[in-house]
């Protein structure tokens, strides 16, 4: 019997219990799965890595997208960032139009058309600025925060499942790993 194949997995796991701390299977899968694609493509495509970690992020964005839209689909709200407008909203009294667009990261047209259906749903209102007579505000409405109180704590299972597979430390590692990409 050729035993070549089991050398070589216990040589993995000798490696993967040097650099890490954890006798679980799954994170030794996990770590081989990376160590073998990695090593396979990075002589390839030297940025490897960067190319993956992006299409990751992109890809979960896309599918908390998809998971936040069965809720979304039965409300006033049809969009994940209309729905983060409103939640920043709920928290604060008034924003500049501009102040939410750009705290969401979105372009000025993408950010307007977000306001506009807000408005058009009497989700949020606007106002003129004290400060400022040439820029507008908006708050939210009774109308939106009621739809709040009802899709929050649906989109707040959504989000609690996206991330249950990740104990406390991994949320809170993960957390500081986002934050340091932003």
């Amino acid at each position: 019997m050729d035993y070549s194949l089991l050398i070589e997995l216990i040589g993995f796991v000798e490696e993967f219990q040097k650099g890490n701390p954890s006798n679980r299977l799954g994170d030794f899968v996990i770590w081989l799965n990376n160590k073998l694609f990695a090593s396979e493509q990075e002589s390839k495509h030297p940025a490897h890595d960067e190319l993956l970690i992006a299409f990751k992020i992109i890809y979960l964005n896309k599918e908390l997208k998809k998971q936040t839209k069965s809720v979304l689909s039965r409300s006033k709200v049809s969009s994940i960032d209309e729905y983060s407008f409103l939640l920043h909203l709920d928290y604060q009294e008034s924003f500049r139009k501009m102040e939410i667009i750009d705290l969401h990261n979105l372009e000025a047209p993408t950010g307007i058309e977000i306001i506009k259906r807000l408005l058009k749903n009497k989700l949020v209102e606007e106002f003129a600025d004290e400060d400022d007579k040439r820029a507008k505000r908006i708050k939210i409405t009774r109308k939106g925060i009621k739809e709040i109180q009802v899709i929050k704590p649906q989109i707040d299972k959504v989000f609690a499942k996206f991330t249950e597979p990740l104990n406390l430390d991994e949320k809170i590692q993960m957390s500081g790993i986002l934050d340091k990409l932003s």
